[in-house]
């Protein structure tokens, strides 16, 4: 089983993962957009999210 997870650099280092819990790209994709606005919020406009996915 597979699972994408996002992890959050902020001045070049990784601050937390993010795990959406549907694996659907339109249910991920309206998570990321939310977080994305919680992100620039609490850490600043320097934020990078980096794609990867996690094998089981």
């Amino acid at each position: 089983m597979t699972t994408i997870v996002y992890d959050v650099f902020v001045d070049g280092k990784v601050k937390e993962t993010l795990q959406p819990r549907e694996q659907r790209l339109q249910d991920i994709r309206l998570f990321i957009k939310s977080e994305a606005a919680r992100l620039i919020s609490l850490y600043g406009s320097n934020v990078y999210l980096n794609r990867r996915i996690v094998y089981k």
